[in-house]
């Protein structure tokens, strides 16, 4: 009997050392796992936030424009009234300006008519134009002065002044100083020949001369 407890607290501090040797070992044990299957853990990705859904875009319905038959080419007069006669509402233009036309005449050609959701707008040609833009006529050439003529004095001698006389004698040539002057020419002024400044008045004898108001 002696001999078993000793053998049995023999046995216990093996079994109380072999315990300690096999704790310390298994929790080394225990943590190389953890560890390795932490490092083996992979890495957490961020989660993509959902893009909400774009709204699809709404599309009103165009207005449509109004019905009309063309007058293009017609005269303004019936298009107009054929406009009153739908109930549309109309403008009428002067061709290439976008200007609304105060007045128009009824036979005037429609250039173009164009139809919209808000009414009919028919396009007339400009004042003295077609709806080409040419002009309906052609304007009278503007007359070239012509030069002016010298006017002789009255005495067979070609006269060598301005030729601006206000008045001449009954055959059309300007006066010169001492010249007769005509009856319907007495107390008048005019310039002669030479551009001297004349006047119809008596001389020393009573007779109606020119005179440029120089003695001699």
């Amino acid at each position: 009997m002696p001999v078993r407890i000793r053998l049995r607290g023999l046995a216990a501090s093996a079994l109380a050392l072999a315990g300690c040797g096999d704790a310390s070992t298994g929790a080394q044990a225990d943590e190389r796992p953890a560890t390795a299957t932490a490092a083996q853990s992979p890495s957490a990705s961020p989660t993509p936030t959902p893009t909400p859904a774009e709204a699809p875009a709404t599309t009103e319905p165009a207005t449509p424009a109004v019905t009309l038959p063309d007058h293009t080419g017609r005269d303004v007069g019936g298009a107009v009234l054929a406009a009153k006669a739908a109930h549309i509402d109309y403008t009428v233009r002067l061709q290439g300006t976008g200007r609304q036309a105060a007045t128009w005449d009824l036979d005037e050609e429609v250039c173009e008519q164009i139809d919209g959701p808000d009414g009919v707008t028919f396009t007339v040609p400009r004042d003295g134009r077609d709806c080409a833009g040419r002009l309906l006529h052609t304007p009278d050439p503007v007359p070239t002065p012509a030069p002016e003529r010298m006017k002789d004095t009255g005495t067979g001698g070609t006269g060598g002044g301005t030729g601006a006389c206000e008045l001449t004698s009954p055959a059309g040539n300007c006066y010169a100083d001492g010249q007769f002057c005509a009856k319907k020419h007495r107390g008048l002024s005019t310039h002669g020949r030479g551009g001297e400044y004349l006047t119809c008045e008596p001389d020393s004898g009573g007779t109606w001369r020119w005179s440029d108001g120089v003695v001699g």
